[in-house]
Order: structure tokens, then C-alpha cells, then sequence
């Protein structure tokens, strides 16, 4: 049960640090925070499940929490006992016990993961994208754009020259920039939880088949899937597990492509849209869940004609956006736990030439260049079902091509 050992101090001792809490907690390890889904099996134990339930010897609530620990650690701003309160209330205070005395204050946390567990419960929503434009003249700039406040800030150089290419997926707190410079791919690696970035390097990825001339990225959880065309046309992919740092080399998966993009959906599934020898835009999906590929097929249900495109999803919805051949562009949302697509829908704006896209809470934030290499950008809210007006991307920029993506 729950902190079994209330906490008695002194005045002074209360202003203690909670590293110094813990440290002496008796060596009671150093998780400061853990999943709801952690959170779950300790109070099955607890509990048995029950958020409500009361022990007269004195602990409350779904994770059997004492009167002292509630009061102690805030959680009379919420009800005067654990069981009053709702779930998100207690696990918010449990994660107070948590950081101050450590798992062993539960005595039911083997094999609930408590000890190991180091996720927030309650993760604000991912709502900045991080920015990266690639110049003329090959150089590489980023940007952070906050849709809470509305913010950006200014252009930072990435220390980069002669790059033709790049593309970006966020695994966690990480982005992930890969760039293409001289037919070889390069990654470099900003950290937003640490705020360190990491040097240029060639991933790991196993000798290139060919030259590099397009490169897409997607990440699920904390692998990313690296999709290439090569200068022979063929397009190729491999995958890499940043908690092992393992890639598993190169695959061709057929030849005629120009440019390609990819956005994983939530059932584990990275679906790769390219553009082929005559202009359309087709589909492969990999279903990584179950170890199979699809063949190709036309991409939104129906033949489009395109120059370039972008995808990015939110849960099993896909939005797609392509730019034709006469620089209007056009957006069509695919929705995998149907099975159906909405049709292409010519969009507002033209003189477009490239474009991309990344998705957070449920809205789309389609970037583009124009033929005055010029940096638009223009949102689509899926929660309002409104699209905002094309407007310059972060304050604008001398643009060939970007990549957007949002860490947590």
C-alpha cells in the first residue's frame, strides 16, 4: 500500500530538494515519474482497480494512498481523501510520493514497472514544430514555431553546405534531420528535452545501394522508417531502432520513382506515397505490426498528377497533399480504420513548386515554396474542419524545400 512510512519533518528539512529526498529514502531508486498504464497495474494490485475504495487500516483510493501523504502532498486541493478524488488526481499526487520517496513507498511495485517507468502521465500536448528550411545554396537553417502562443523563433544555422535534401521525424523528444548531400545521407540529431545538439554523421544505415536523390522520414514510438529514391530511380528503405541504435539495411522496393514522403499511423503502419515516371502519385504500405508490405496503387483512390507531395497523420488518418504540375495543389485525407479515402479537393493558392507537412492535435500544418522561393504556410484544423489562409512561415525565408515535425 500506498507511502506506508508517512514523511515527519522539520520546518526546515520540508524545503529539502527532492533529489536530496530521494537519496535519503534508503536507496528507494530514482523514477520521478511513470505511465498512466504503470499506474493501472499498481492499482490492480492495491486496489483491485478500485479508484474508490477505502482500507480501514487507513489508505485510500485506487492506489491506496494515507491521509498524511494526500495532505502533505497537495492533494486537499482536489478532495479532502484519496477516494474522493478522480483518478487523474491521485495518480498527480502519487507522482509527488514518487519523485519524494521513491517506488518501495508501494509496497506492490514489483513487476508493475514503477522501478523503471520514466514517461509522464500527462504529457502536454506536442504543439512545436520544429522548422527546417533548406536555402539556396544548399545551406540548412531551423526554426520553432509555438501554435500555443503563436510564436517563432528566429533562423539558426544547422552548420550545413551543399545539401540537395533533407527530411525530419521526431522520435520522442529528439528530431531526427536527415540531409542528402553529395548522393550521401547525413543525420543530425537536436535533443529539445536537453537542449544539446549532436554533430553531422552518416547514419548507420549499411552502404548505400546508389546515390541518394530524394529522402522521406517517419518515425513510430522510437524507430524511423528511411525511405530513399535513388539516382536510378529505385526506391529504397530501412529502418532503425534508436533504444538499440541498430538499422537493418537497405530493401528496393522497385524502380520509376522521383520524389517520395511517408507518415506512420498509430497501428504501427508507415505508409509511403511517391511520385512515379508518369507523374502519379502512388502508395506502398508497411504494416509493421504483422511484417507485411502492400503492392502499389494509386494513391487518394483515384489517379492525381503531381510535381511533388507531403504526408503526415494523426492516429489512422493520413493527410496528403500534392502540388501539380501547374503549381496548384491539392489535399485529400485517407482514413486506415475505414479503409476510405475523401477524394482530392483543389486547395486555395498556386505558384507552388515543393511542400511538406506535419500534424499535431488533430491539425495540419502544410508548409510550401513558391516559385519566388518564398516559405507558406497555410493550416487545416480538423477539430473545426477550417483552413487558415497562406501566410508567410516564420516570418519567411529564401526557400528551396523544408521539413517539419513535432517532438514532445
Amino acid at each position: 500500500m500506498s507511502a506506508r512510512r508517512p514523511i515527519r519533518r522539520t520546518a526546515a528539512l520540508a524545503a529539502t530538494s527532492v533529489l536530496a529526498a530521494v537519496v535519503t529514502a534508503g536507496g528507494q531508486g530514482t523514477a520521478s515519474a511513470a505511465s498512466v498504464a504503470t499506474w493501472d497495474k499498481v492499482a490492480h494490485c492495491e486496489s483491485t482497480d478500485n479508484w474508490s475504495a477505502v482500507n480501514p487500516a487507513g489508505y485510500y483510493g485506487g492506489l491506496q494512498i494515507n491521509l498524511h501523504n494526500w495532505q502533505y502532498y497537495g492533494g486537499t486541493q482536489y478532495a479532502a481523501r484519496p477516494d474522493q478524488a478522480t483518478k487523474t488526481q491521485q495518480i498527480l499526487i502519487a507522482e509527488k510520493i514518487l519523485a519524494d520517496q521513491g517506488y518501495r513507498a508501494w509496497s506492490c511495485w514489483p513487476g508493475t514497472g514503477l522501478d523503471t517507468d520514466r514517461a509522464d502521465p500527462f504529457p502536454a500536448p506536442a504543439n512545436t514544430v520544429r522548422l527546417v528550411d533548406l536555402k539556396p545554396g544548399g545551406t540548412l537553417q531551423n526554426a520553432e514555431g509555438n501554435f500555443s502562443t503563436g510564436r517563432w523563433s528566429g533562423w539558426s544555422d544547422l552548420g550545413a553546405t551543399g545539401i540537395t535534401e533533407v527530411t525530419s521525424a521526431a522520435t520522442g523528444s529528439v528530431n531526427r534531420i536527415f540531409a542528402i548531400q553529395g548522393g550521401k545521407v547525413f543525420e543530425k540529431d537536436g535533443n529539445y528535452a536537453t537542449g544539446q545538439w549532436s554533430g553531422w554523421f552518416q547514419p548507420a544505415t549499411g552502404a548505400l545501394p546508389v546515390n541518394a536523390a530524394a529522402l522521406s522520414a517517419s518515425a513510430f514510438g522510437n524507430t524511423v522508417h528511411l525511405v530513399m529514391v535513388g539516382t536510378d530511380g529505385h526506391l529504397y528503405n530501412t529502418d532503425a531502432d534508436y533504444n538499440t541504435g541498430g538499422w537493418n539495411g537497405w530493401t528496393d522496393h522497385g524502380g520509376g520513382f522521383k520524389r517520395v514522403t511517408s507518415a506512420a499511423t498509430s497501428d504501427n503502419v508507415n505508409h509511403i506515397f511517391a511520385i512515379n515516371s508518369s507523374d502519379q502519385v502512388v502508395e506502398k504500405d508497411a504494416d509493421y505490426a504483422n511484417g507485411s508490405w502492400s503492392s502499389w496503387t494509386n494513391a487518394g483512390s483515384t489517379a492525381f498528377t503531381a510535381q511533388d507531395v507531403a504526408a503526415s497523420a494523426s492516429g489512422r488518418t493520413v493527410h496528403l497533399s500534392a502540388v501539380a504540375p501547374d503549381g496548384s495543389w491539392s489535399n485529400t485525407d485517407g482514413n486506415f480504420a475505414t479503409g476510405q479515402w475523401n477524394g482530392w479537393f483543389k486547395m486555395p493558392g498556386g505558384n507552388l513548386k515543393r511542400i511538406t507537412s506535419a500534424t499535431a492535435n488533430n491539425v495540419n500544418h502544410v508548409f510550401a515554396t513558391d516559385t519566388g522561393n518564398r516559405l507558406l504556410e497555410i493550416d487545416g484544423d480538423y477539430n473545426t474542419g477550417t483552413w487558415s489562409s497562406w501566410a508567410p512561415a516564420a516570418g519567411g525565408a529564401d526557400s528551396l524545400s523544408a521539413t517539419a515535425a513535432f517532438t514532445s
